[in-house]
């Protein structure tokens, strides 16, 4: 994450009412894509939960199993084939690693502008801009964990947004 402000403060001669009391403040975090655990949405072990079962990593050429899960094709996968757990066949638990998946990374870009001006000696107006998302980038929020269709975004953080405000000290 790298931050920073800049403020002109006042300056001198013809453009000092341009020029002068500005503040620019951009924030920028860059962060790697999260871990997230490939599950098979399934109970293949029987013990009454399907939040915590994996899928098993097969070769190239294998069958549908006897519960009638056929392989499928999967980036997260050394061999290319990720396949549900079968209770008949003795495959459970499955042997994919936990959080073998990985999120996109995510980049934000948020800036603030504002001036003051000052009114009297002891009133100012403050007026402020906050950009955020500025590149306006898509940022995967989440991702589906079913093995089936590992992967695939399931939410996004927000686009570009502005916010406009107006401060008034004394």
């Amino acid at each position: 994450m790298w931050s920073g402000v800049y403020q002109s403060g006042k300056t001198n001669g013809n453009l000092r009412p341009l020029l002068s009391d500005w503040t620019i403040a951009p924030i920028i975090e860059i962060s790697s894509g999260r871990p997230f655990a490939i599950l098979t949405g399934a109970d293949t072990n029987l013990d009454f939960g399907s939040n915590t079962d994996r899928p098993n990593v097969v070769p190239v050429g294998t069958s549908t199993d006897s519960c009638g899960n056929a392989p499928v094709a999967s980036k997260y996968s050394a061999t290319g084939l990720l396949q549900a757990g079968c209770f008949i066949d003795g495959t459970v638990p499955g042997n994919l690693g936990r959080n073998a998946g990985t999120r996109p990374k995510t980049i934000f870009t948020d800036l603030r502008v504002s001036r003051r001006l000052h009114l009297t000696e002891g009133i100012a107006l403050d007026g402020i801009l906050d950009i955020f998302n500025v590149l306006n980038r898509f940022n995967v929020a989440d991702v589906n964990p079913l093995y089936t269709q590992a992967g695939i975004p399931t939410a996004a953080f927000d686009p570009r947004q502005l916010q406009v405000a107006l401060k008034l000290t004394w």
